[in-house]
């Protein structure tokens, strides 16, 4: 019986399944717009398998699409078309779909839909300021399209910034009192247009610091051993024997207004023991001293001790110094208001040590920080930063551009070749000079000779005038005066 009123029912609700009537809708990504911006308009058809639909927009806006079709196989669909407009003045948008509709059952649908977008006027972008002051006073040289102000130094302990934007509309964040902190300050003035576009203003103010920057060590001493100490070497490695069961370390800073800490007697432990003294200058600027204490164990080992110093990276804050772990020196160029360089080590090697010397109060011209990787077992690898700081009569355009970095392997490269030239060159000269000698030497041997074949003629003819003069004497009977004649004379 219950399945004979199921079956009646499934008939009874069928022809409704089948013969479903065709629809259509309206709809937009938003209800209102700005001047200049753009609404997209989408009407989507329901269980149609034909249609001959128009959309247009009129009003503030120009658009209009027709579409016509039928699917392919006269079946019922879903279909869905857009449209965007273009909001051409304040006002209103009004859309509408107009047309007709089909389902694959052959049911037909004339429709009309309609819709309204509203158009607003444009927001401002204007993120720009009239006015910047410091403690009353427009900065100088302000200008509303320059966003970086460099102020001289302040020694209070607070300025008072004020700004006003341009646009009524903006808004503006960032003023009032600030703090000073000694060293370098940034405040920053965000203004705000209207339509959400930000512009920041950036005051820039050095406070100048009397206090003492020396973090530096006078001594450095242990009461077992001997520390060979330098006050810009920060790293020591000290081997003991088993039975040294503990060291104690004393230390002086080279401030008397500098604090010291991690000195004392200290327990050691088979192997590597790791100590670190920090000094706290007057500034509180620090620096840490690490003393490693390699003990040997109970049959007289040390450990294996690491010997890798290597460099995984090294950066300079604000500046790409192109770091290569061969290339050992590099320039870096800074402002008149930079009194240290932020430079980040980071060894292979967990177990290494780094220290950073001479990097702070840099002075105006060249500095020359150095950057030591020293490893568990004491080796040391070195990088030198030629750090140059402009002065306050300088131009950064007058300062030749930072060559970054430079690479001493290439000038030991071309400096073999001009030794390798060189010695040719010498060669050659030697050459030459010989044969110059030769040359010389052949000459004077051609010379000799013509010289003893000229003795040779004139004794020939010395001898024939002798003849011919005895010969003369004898045929005439002429007694000589001489026995003797001077031929040289003759």
């Amino acid at each position: 019986m219950k399945n004979k009123y199921l079956i009646m029912m499934i008939i009874t609700l069928f022809p409704f399944m089948v013969l479903a009537a065709p629809n259509a809708t309206i709809s937009t990504n938003t209800s209102s717009i700005e001047k200049g911006k753009s609404v997209t308009v989408t009407v989507t058809l329901t269980d149609t398998a034909a249609w001959n639909i128009k959309i247009t927009g009129s009003g503030a806006a120009s658009c209009n699409k027709k579409e016509a079709d039928v699917t392919s196989d006269g079946k019922s669909t879903t279909k869905k078309f857009t449209l965007s407009c273009t909001g051409a003045s304040e006002g209103t948008i009004n859309l509408k779909v107009t047309g007709d509709i089909t389902s694959g059952s052959g049911q037909t649908k004339d429709i009309s839909l309609t819709k309204d977008v509203t158009v607003t006027k444009p927001k401002s972008s204007d993120n720009t300021l009239s006015d910047l002051k410091v403690d009353g006073a427009t900065v100088s040289g302000f200008s509303s399209s320059k966003t970086s102000y460099t102020l001289k130094d302040n020694s209070g302990g607070s300025i008072n910034i004020s700004a006003t934007a341009n646009d009524s509309k903006a808004s503006v964040s960032g003023t009032g009192s600030k703090s000073l902190k000694y060293g370098k300050n940034t405040f920053g003035v965000t203004v705000t247009a209207e339509n959400g576009s930000k512009k920041t203003y950036n005051i820039i103010v050095n406070k100048p610091d009397p206090r003492s920057a020396n973090n530096n060590l006078k001594s450095l001493t242990i009461d077992k051993g001997t520390i060979d100490f330098n006050k810009n070497t920060t790293s020591y490695l000290i081997k003991v024997e088993h039975n040294i069961e503990s060291i104690t370390i004393n230390a002086q800073a080279e401030d008397a207004k500098a604090s010291v800490s991690g000195t004392g007697t200290k327990s050691l432990k088979d192997y590597v023991n790791e100590f670190k003294i920090t000094v706290k200058a007057e500034n509180e600027a620090t620096k840490t001293y690490a003393i490693k204490v390699a003990r040997k164990d109970s049959e007289g080992n040390y450990g294996k001790l690491s010997t890798d110093n290597s460099v995984k990276s090294i950066t300079v804050t604000n500046y790409d110094i192109k770091f290569n772990n061969d290339i050992k020196k590099y320039n870096v160029l800074v402002d008149e208001n930079t009194n240290e360089v932020e430079i980040k080590v980071t060894p292979n090697d967990g177990k290494s040590t780094v220290s950073i010397n001479n990097n702070q109060n840099l002075k105006a011209g060249l500095n020359v920080v150095n950057v030591i990787v020293t490893a568990e077992n004491g080796d040391k690898n070195e990088y030198l930063f030629n750090v140059y700081k402009i002065g306050e009569e300088e131009k950064k355009d007058d300062v030749i551009p930072t060559p970054t970095p430079i690479d001493d392997n290439t000038n030991e490269e071309k400096n073999s070749k001009l030794n390798i030239w060189m010695i040719i060159s010498g060669i050659e000269f030697i050459l030459i000079i010989i044969l110059l000698i030769l040359l010389l030497l052949k000459k004077r041997n051609k010379n000799n000779n013509d010289d003893n074949f000229n003795q040779n003629d004139n004794q020939i003819v010395s001898n024939n005038i002798n003849q011919n003069i005895n010969n003369e004497i004898n045929s005439n009977n002429v007694t000589p005066i001489k026995k003797e004649m001077d031929i040289d004379n003759i």
